[in-house]
């Protein structure tokens, strides 16, 4: 018997698409890494300056190592959807817990200190920025602070680019919904799509405008930041590894008292700066805009080169991995409002295991669909693991800390006490019982009455009734209440807000990513097979799943708008207003799902009958596409 074909993974169809993109964003990198070798270089003949077999070929491989770091970061936290998290503050202890701040924050240093170190060796000697100061013949060698100095700057540089990194969320690939927002159904969209290279070019202008503020700034205010922070450690560090090397520096090498800020080392950080950082931000630039590109492969779905098309996409769009899943949903999306050969291909295949090729991909796109309401309905609900901690285990008896009870004639009165173990069980006894039958009349005040008198003398002589109404515990809430109200308000507490559209973003489209795309992607590719199966499904197998589809998109738009219009702000949202219920990712859903309503009513409203959909769901997906019931 024939072992059965084994179907590829998605992912090794995907991996090598990503491979190509990676490598287009490298050659963008590589590009400037050629261009800034030349500013760098400290020769300026019209030949060795630029050929590539000379330094500056040797400077660019050096200097392609930074933004290749930039590219394993963005490899490694690779993600599509925005951070789900109620406020900037969970979304800094989330990125602390997954340790993606330590990771950001290493690469970037150890990218600014290889562009430090290819620099120095690079610029010509009169920039003065050896490691050594030889002095005269009659003067000691000691360390040169200029090169330390430049070593702290594009160290602090590093620090707010990882901060910026973070803020901004640069792992995030952005993909543009904006087809969905209008309403516009994405079969009457070509595939066209401006190349990545036009997209970086309309971006650079405003990129050099930014950098060029940053590096300026930063070599502005870098001087009086090195002075007051890290300058005496610099310098220890720096003449600790000098040692190592170099034993003929004195050990008693002190800190100049005036800082090396010559006009020419400022103007040096500036413009190595604004290199630096034009090589982290180009990187990451081309890299989201490579990677953010159609799933196609020389204009045809990725899926396309398998033996099984079909077998491959399914298997992709059953992934574990939100990577995969993401991009097999993107492509399915292509493929129904795109590519009609393989829309026959799914109908046709309807010999497979585990079902047809149309119930496979109906049956992942419906549940994705329908863990919206799932999240929704679960929301305030105890998790499984809470309920497993809830449930009452089997009560465990205490150790016994006292005489067992006594046996036989109970109501004699007991012998007197032989020992003083026994004189104190029957005294500590005796007085338990006292207190328990005949409890103090002032149990629950330990003050007696004459006490509260004096106390509440002594309260009318010192405070005024204004003062003791101002000490009041509902008064001192009610001031601790706007205290906090005017923080929330201010800057400082904005990492504490917790906005209506964040939470909503966490509760709908799911942690910790929003899943955003995927459920677009989802309604789109249901809507646009089941719309063209009227021409190209010849076996009829969409038609029965029709009703369900259709009672599925009216209950996930129903739930939704429930659910915005219900869900109470929290306490911290201090600038909510009514208008920000219908946030603009749930607004992208609706837009969404509206517009599959009406498609679905138009091409099988008049079938409502042979297909078995009800006269009321009929009634409410007609409302909800805005049509009229005619």
């Amino acid at each position: 018997m024939p072992a059965p074909n084994r179907i590829r993974p998605y992912r090794e169809l995907l991996t090598p698409s990503l491979h190509r993109r990676f490598t287009q964003a490298a050659g963008v990198s590589l590009l400037l890494c050629y261009l800034e070798s030349f500013f760098i270089g400290d020769s300026w003949s019209l030949i060795w300056s630029w050929f590539p077999l000379g330094k500056a070929g040797i400077r660019t491989l050096l200097l392609f190592l930074c933004p290749l770091l930039v590219f394993v970061l963005r490899v490694a936290l690779l993600h599509f959807g925005s951070r789900s998290t109620v406020s900037p503050f969970h979304t800094l202890r989330r990125c602390l817990a997954a340790k993606d701040v330590f990771e950001v924050l290493f690469c970037y240093i150890l990218s600014a200190w290889i562009f430090t170190q290819i620099y120095i060796w690079s610029v010509p000697g009169r920039a003065d920025l050896e490691w050594i100061i030889q002095g005269r013949s009659w003067e000691r060698q000691r360390l040169n602070e200029r090169p330390i100095y430049l070593r702290s700057h594009y160290l602090m540089l590093a620090l707010l680019q990882t901060v910026h990194h973070l803020y901004f969320d640069y792992d995030k690939i952005p993909r543009s919904l904006n087809q969905t927002r209008l309403g516009t159904s994405p079969k009457d969209l070509p595939i066209t799509a401006v190349k990545p290279v036009e997209q970086i070019k309309s971006q650079l202008p405003n990129i050099a405008q930014q950098l060029l503020t940053i590096s300026v700034g930063a070599s502005l205010l870098g001087p009086f930041i090195y002075s007051l922070t890290v300058r005496n450690l610099a310098w220890r560090t720096s003449l600790f590894w000098a040692r190592l090397f170099r034993h003929d520096i004195p050990h008693a090498t002190e800190l100049s008292i005036l800082p090396p800020y010559h006009y020419t080392l400022i103007f040096r950080s500036a413009a190595s700066g604004f290199l630096l950082l034009s090589l982290w931000r180009l990187s990451n630039l081309a890299f989201g805009i490579y990677v953010a590109q159609d799933p196609l492969k020389r204009g045809q779905p990725i899926s396309q080169d398998a033996r099984d098309p079909n077998g491959v996409l399914i298997n992709g769009l059953q992934s574990k991995k939100s990577l995969v899943k993401t991009f097999a949903y993107w492509e399915l999306a292509q493929i129904s409002g795109h590519f009609p050969d393989r829309r026959v291909l799914i109908f046709r295949d309807i010999d497979r295991a585990g079902g047809s090729t149309w119930g496979q991909i109906s049956s992942a796109c419906l549940q994705t669909i329908q863990g919206v309401n799932a999240r929704i309905n679960g929301y305030g609900q105890p998790s499984p693991q809470q309920q497993a901690q809830s449930r009452p285990q089997g009560v465990q008896s205490l150790p016994r800390i006292g005489t067992p009870l006594k046996e036989g004639q109970v109501m004699m009165n007991p012998p007197p006490p032989s020992s003083r173990r026994e004189m104190v069980e029957t005294k500590v006894g005796s007085f338990a019982k006292s207190i328990g039958n005949n409890p103090p009349s002032s149990y629950g005040n330990p003050l007696s009455p004459k006490t509260q008198q004096y106390l509440e003398a002594a309260r009318n002589k010192l405070f005024t009734p204004e003062q003791q109404q101002a000490i009041t515990p509902a008064h001192v809430q009610s001031q601790l209440d706007t205290y906090m109200t005017r923080c929330l308000q201010s800057w400082v507490g904005q990492p504490f807000r917790q906005t209506f559209a964040r939470r909503v973003q966490s509760i709908v489209f799911g942690q910790p990513y929003s899943e955003l795309s995927l459920l677009v992607d989802a309604i789109e590719s249901l809507t646009n097979l089941a719309t063209a199966s009227i021409k190209e499904d010849a076996y009829g197998t969409v038609a029965k799943d029709i009703p369900f589809i259709l009672r599925t998109y009216i209950l996930t738009y129903q739930t939704i708008e429930r659910f915005t219009a219900t869900l109470p702000v929290h306490w911290t949202d201090v600038h909510f207003s009514e208008d920000q219920r219908q946030t603009e990712d749930i607004l992208i859903v609706l837009s969404a799902l509206r517009t599959g309503l009406q498609e679905l009513v138009k091409a099988f409203g008049g079938f409502a009958a042979e297909l078995r959909i009800e006269a009321q769901h009929l009634r409410v997906a007609k409302a909800i596409a805005g049509i009229d019931d005619a």
